[in-house]
Order: C-alpha cells, then structure tokens, then sequence
C-alpha cells in the first residue's frame, strides 16, 4: 500500500497541464465502473474513451441519471508544419483538458444546453492509473473469454445440425448449371489457384419466417459454373422452405460476372461465429448529446453564409463521435489572418526589463479615513465600539465578501491597471511573488495577514462581556473562516484567521472555549475537525485538499520562505516540505489567471460593498488603529513585540490566571498621553 501510494503521489505531483497530475482522471476506466462511483447530482470524474483511442470521457450524475460526454477534440493546422488541438463541450474552446474542466466547475457552466448537466464535485481516484488499467484488463479478458466459451457452444450445436443436414440433403454436384445456395453467414472462400472469391450475403428472410428462422444448410460445390449471388427473395416455393433460405436462379439476372476456378475438392464446413464484444461497445446511445456552436469569429461575413456555416457546423457535430477535422479548411483563412497579426505584434514587440519596488503600496499619508479622527490614539475605545457593531450587524458571507475585495486588490489579483503590469513584467501579483524583484509585495502582503490576524484576536480579546458573549464572537469568527474557505475561495484570508484563533493568548482561553462547545456545538466540532487538519494541509503544502477554483491561494508559508523568515531545513521533513510549498508555489502562478477570472466573478455576483466595512479591512486602517498616527511608521518587529504584549495583557484581564504586571510601552504623538503604562492584574 506504501508503495501504491508513492506513485500516486508521483502522479498527482505532475505538471497541472498533464491529465495525469489530477485526481478526477481515472484513466482507463469503462462506464459501468464510472457509474458504480457516481452518486450524487454534480459528480464527475474524466476517463479514457474504450472505442476511441486517445478520445476522453466525461462521466457525471445530473438529475439522479449517470451521464457520459465524450469530449471534442478540434485539431487545427493553420500552417503547413503546425498543429493545434482545442478541447470544448459546446461552446468554450481550451488547449487541454483540465483547463476545460477548471471552466465549468468554477463557474458552474452547463456541459450541454439540452441535459444542463452541470459539474462541481470530483471523483478522486485512491489508485494509479497503472492499477485502474490492470483491473480493467482483467476485468476484460474475464469477460471476453466467458464470451468466447458460450458462443464456441453455441457454434458447436450449429455446425451438428449443420452437418447432419448436409449429410441428409446431399447437394454437392458439377455442370454448369444454375443452383440453389444458401450462404446466410458463411465467410468469403478464396481458392488456391486464383485471387476470385465466392461472394457471400446475408438474404433478407420473409416476415413469416423471422419469429422461426429456418436452420442453416452449408452446401459446396465443385464445377467452373459461375458463383450466384445470394439475394432477398420472399416469395420461395413451399418445397425450399425447409433449406432454410429463399433460392437463386441463375435466370435471375444475379450471376458474378466473373466465373472462379474450381475450388479444393475438400470437404469443409464452416462453423457460424459469433463477432467477440468487448467489454464497454461504445456507441451513440452511450453519449450525451453535445450540439457544439460554431465561434463567431469563424463565421464569413453575410447572413445567408452565416445561417449555412452555422447548418453546416451543427448537423455534422451533433454526435461527439467525430475529431472535427473537417473544420480545417474552414478555419484555415482565419488562422492564417490570426497568424499573420500575431507575427506583425512579434515584429512591433520589444522586451521591457521590469522594475524592482521599493516602496510600500500602503500610503500612510494619502490615506483618508471615514471612522478614525486624524491623530488618532492607539486602540481608540470609540472607533473600536463602532467596528465591532458593524461587525456585529454584518453576515459572515458580506464580511467574506469585503476582505476578498481589498485582498485581491493588494495582492493584484484583480484591478491591476496597464501601467502596473509594465513595472511588475508579469499580469498579477500571484506570479511577481515567486519572481526575485517581487520582494516588496511579499513584504506588504506579510504586514496584512499579519494585522488581518491580529484584528481578529482584538475583536475576540476586546469583548469584557460575558463568557456566554465571547462564546458567541468566537462562534462568529469560526463562521467567517467557514464562508472564506467555501465561499469565497479565499484562503489568504481563511489562514489569517486561522493564525488568530491559533495565538497563545486565544488559545489559553479556556472558559470562552468550554462555551462554544456547550452552546455551538456544531461551530467547535467544525473547527477541531475541518478547519484545522485543512490548515494543517494547507502549510505543508497539500494542495490535494483544494478542490475547485481559488480566488486567493494560500502564500504565507511561501512568502516566509522566499523572505527568509522561515527555515525549514531544521525540521525532520524540511526537504520535503520545502520542495510541497515550491510546487504549490508554482500551481498558483500557473492558475494565476484561473483565479483572476474567479475572483472577478465572486465580486461582481450581485455584491453591493459597505464603504465602512471596505475601510475596515483596509491595511492602513489597521496600522493607525492599532499603532497610531505615529506607531505605525514605526519598524514592523518592535510594533509586533509591543502589540503581543498588549494581547497578552487583555487575555489574563478575561481569564485571569494568576497575579502579574506587565509594562507596556506605546508610541504616540499626543503629549498628554502617557508613552509608557503600567497595567497591574
């Protein structure tokens, strides 16, 4: 098992283009397999078309009915030398297949217009494909040899009844002329002194003869006359009804026009075979219907040419069976154009060395607030009652929401205007991460997880009500990170609140902890057994846990390691960590796209945005909130350090273990407020 799961893993770990690095590949695994594993509507896995080679399957349940697609393959050649294959159900067109299946479960696009099959939860495979192919093949050549046993029994009584007959109607003659001959089902017989073959048919049989088909009587001959055509007669004499066929006359006008040589005079009986089926007989009924439609960049000008195009496109691919490559000659004067565009844009383009940030994105000083007075003091008391009532009055969805919109605009997922892609050299902020100049962004994205978190545990620690009250707040929380990690696909946001509930100083909290599991059950049991085993995943690296499209992936892990503030070659599976969070590191850069277009969906889905709430959220909102005016210019380790001591203190203020005093030092710009206090417990 140990080592079946290796090269699972080994498989999984592939490039993301590679069919084979996603569990919902199943390789070779025929349909009635794939229906054992289907059970629920939106379920879906891919495999290999058993009828066609190299053709792909897409398996899935929609309305409590297992349905099959069989994937089209477009093969373009726009130029002598190259080729181009596009992978679509209907409409959308991919260069490979996972791409295809990104599309239609992150935006829950209907496979087909006329089923509206729609796919959103893999069937992961647990085995290799090296495994699922063995089984299959077993499971074959089982089939196929109980098939060949029955029909060899069955070829063995007829060739008995076969030959008693022939030895009772002895029909074997010569001369030249015209005979009856029955050939239902015997192969063409090819002789030894020439290339000419007996023709064979298959006659059609009278309407009273179908419900008692007459038994086969093979008759030879021998003589130079010439071969006769068997043919559908049904009007036969009573007399030939026991030959079990209708009879051919050679003034019928059905004479070969070639007469054949005499053939080996050798007696031979030809025993009825039966075609072997294979396991899984791939036909159109098995498929779903897909009714792909023509793009309209390919349509010619003119309505009538239109209406044709789009005739001709949809009655030749209506069933999934065919690779379209009839669609060559259409494309190929637009492909030419779009070649001849893209070589123009080669001839105009010249590299443009990115630029390396030096400064933060957060502007202090430009910064305009709707809730903090200027000058503010550090933990202001009514600025903090009043973003804990909005807070409060807020849904976990809406608040998801807010922190999704001001995440993806620091991590330059989405508003990222034309100039910012000239200085970055790349489209988003997830692939300038990975890249050396990418420092500073790594910086600021470090500095806002670390105040989103630390925001959190102040809207925990902050509560001096009841226990029963702090109970509920942690409920909250648990419910927000619920809705980040579902609902907005968010787990940049889902980790920073993770860290928070994770903190010592929350941690300790034992009588707030005692409460949630009496009073919200369900929100601990969710908490100690989803929520943290997945962030667990998630810091080693385990994509594996990740289903469906991300708006945000997680990157603290890496954002440490590239600046230096995390070493894991200490720990016993350090290489293997590190090379998990490189890998995961490149997934998302790849998807970096993949995420753009999620995001840009989540937000714009009917989402009305609270300016207030935006602003709480906000990372220079939390500077001035928790620092001040002036602490927050202050360097980040000793902002850090003084703010750890400060949750220290609130959380023995909740539960008081013991007597302590703890100095706290703040830096402020008002003179009349003390820059050192001494909080006694």
């Amino acid at each position: 098992m140990d080592s079946l799961k290796k090269e699972l893993e080994e498989e999984l770990r592939l490039s993301t283009e590679d069919l084979r690095s996603h569990a919902w590949y199943h390789g070779q695994l025929q349909h009635e397999g794939a229906e054992q594993l289907l059970s629920r509507d939106g379920e879906f896995l891919v495999r290999d078309s058993s009828s066609s080679t190299g053709e792909y399957v897409l398996s899935c349940m929609w309305k409590n009915q297992p349905m099959h697609f069989k994937i089209i393959r477009v093969v373009l050649r726009p130029k002598q030398g190259y080729t181009r294959e596009l992978f679509q159900f209907e409409k959308d067109q991919f260069d490979n297949i996972p791409a295809l299946i990104r599309f239609h479960v992150g935006g829950r696009h209907p496979i087909s217009h006329s089923t509206g099959a729609i796919i959103f939860q893999p069937i992961t495979r647990t085995l290799p494909l090296r495994i699922i192919s063995e089984h299959q093949a077993a499971r074959s050549s089982s089939s196929s040899l109980l098939s060949r046993g029955q029909s060899k029994r069955r070829s063995l009584s007829s060739s008995q009844k076969d030959t008693l007959q022939l030895n009772s109607n002895n029909l074997l003659r010569s001369g030249s002329q015209p005979a009856n001959l029955e050939t239902v089902g015997r192969p063409s017989l090819q002789s030894a002194q020439s290339d000419s073959n007996l023709r064979t048919g298959v006659p059609q049989s009278c309407p009273s003869q179908e419900s008692s088909p007459a038994p086969v009587s093979l008759v030879f001959r021998t003589g130079s006359e010439p071969v006769l055509s068997p043919a559908a007669s049904c009007a036969a004499p009573p007399s030939q009804s026991s030959l079990g066929g209708c009879p051919l006359r050679g003034s019928d006008g059905q004479l070969h026009s070639r007469a054949p040589p005499k053939p080996l005079r050798i007696s031979i009986v030809f025993t009825p075979t039966q075609p072997d089926s294979g396991p899984e007989t791939d036909s159109t009924g098995l498929y779903g219907e897909l009714v792909p439609q023509i793009p309209i960049t390919m349509l010619p000008k003119g309505h009538t040419a239109r209406l044709r195009a789009q005739e001709r496109w949809t009655s030749r691919a209506r069933l999934t069976e065919t690779s379209f490559g009839f669609l060559e000659a259409q494309k190929l004067e637009e492909e030419r154009r779009e070649s001849e565009r893209i070589e123009e844009d080669e001839r105009d383009w010249c590299f443009e060395q990115p630029q390396t940030e030096t400064t933060s994105c957060f502007r202090l000083d430009e910064f305009r607030s709707l809730m903090l007075p200027d000058n503010n003091r550090p933990l202001d008391q009514s600025v903090l009652l009043k973003v804990k009532e909005l807070l409060t009055h807020t849904d976990a969805r809406t608040t998801a929401l807010h922190m999704l919109s001001v995440n993806c605009q620091v991590a330059r997922v989405t508003g990222v205007t034309v100039e910012q892609k000239r200085i970055m050299g790349v489209e988003t902020g997830l692939e300038l991460i990975t890249l050396p100049h990418g420092g500073q962004l790594r910086q600021d994205l470090l500095e806002r997880h670390h105040t989103l978190a630390l925001g959190v545990a102040v809207d925990l620690l902050g509560c001096t009500g009841t226990v029963g009250q702090r109970a509920m707040v942690l409920h909250r929380i648990i419910q927000l990170a619920q809705e980040l990690r579902n609902t907005t696909h968010d787990l940049y946001a889902f980790s920073a609140v993770m860290k928070a509930l994770e903190l010592p100083q929350v941690v300790r909290l034992e009588m707030t902890w005692r409460a949630l599991r009496r009073n919200h059950t369900d929100s601990a049991v969710m908490f100690e057994k989803s929520l943290k085993p997945f962030m667990k995943s998630l810091n080693e690296g385990d994509d594996a846990v990740v289903s469906g499209p991300l708006s945000l992936p997680h990157m603290e892990p890496l954002l440490r390691l590239m600046e230096g503030e995390d070493s894991m070659e200490s720990t016993d599976r350090g290489c293997q960590l590190l090379y998990n969070l490189l890998q995961s590191a490149r997934n998302a850069a790849l998807h970096a796209n993949d995420c753009t277009q999620h995001a840009h969906g989540l937000l714009s889905a009917g989402w009305e945005p609270i300016p207030e709430l935006l602003e709480v959220f906000q990372t220079e909102f939390a500077l001035r909130l928790f620092w001040g005016q002036m602490g927050a210019k202050a360097d980040r380790k000793e902002r850090y350090a003084k703010f750890d001591r400060i949750l220290t203190v609130l959380s023995n203020k909740l539960e008081p273990d013991g007597s302590s005093e703890i100095t706290v030092n703040v830096k402020t710009d008002r003179k009349d407020c003390p820059s050192q206090s001494t909080i006694r417990l």
